[in-house]
């Protein structure tokens, strides 16, 4: 993959005043880390900072800020595409005999794969289908006549068998 934060369009303002603190190399460093892992606690943990600081420096300096929606942005697209694969080629589960794998299955979540297809495809898979009555049906062979004279027949049949 490439650089996360060439995505980014960040200068990071140089306001920190510790050498320990917020450095210029730290801001990106976090930016990028934030980018490939989408957890601000563990993007946090790669450059030695607490969370609790990246707030506030959030708070602060609005091009930190943006860099972050973006970093996230980005996270959330690869999440976005690695949700996708999974959809399609399914998760590979272990079978195990005698406490020994022996081989494996994959699974196939349904649930994630119509989400996808609702979100990705409103127009044919959205919920607006379940609101709205099925169309009418093309009745190329006179199917529904057909049905509505049996079911008259039917109708019939009950009366004379009850008198």
């Amino acid at each position: 993959m490439s650089d996360p934060t060439q995505l980014i369009p960040f200068i990071p303002t140089d306001t920190c005043k510790r050498h320990d603190g917020w450095t210029v190399a730290r801001q990106k460093a976090f930016v990028e880390a934030l980018a490939l892992s989408g957890c601000v606690d563990d993007a946090c943990r790669s450059v030695g900072m607490s969370d609790t600081s990246a707030y506030r420096l959030r708070l602060r300096d609005p091009a930190f800020s943006d860099a972050w929606e973006a970093a996230l942005e980005v996270a959330l697209d690869r999440l976005d595409h690695a949700a996708l694969a999974r959809s399609i080629r399914g998760v590979a589960r272990p079978i195990f005999y005698k406490g020994e794998q022996v081989g494996e299955w994959r699974h196939f979540d349904e649930r994630l794969t119509m989400f996808l297809l609702r979100q990705r495809k409103p127009a044919r898979f959205g919920k607006w289908i379940e609101r709205e009555p099925p169309p009418p049906a093309e009745d190329k062979y006179g199917f529904d006549a057909s049905m509505r004279l049996i079911r008259a027949m039917d109708y019939f049949e009950d009366e004379d068998d009850a008198a």
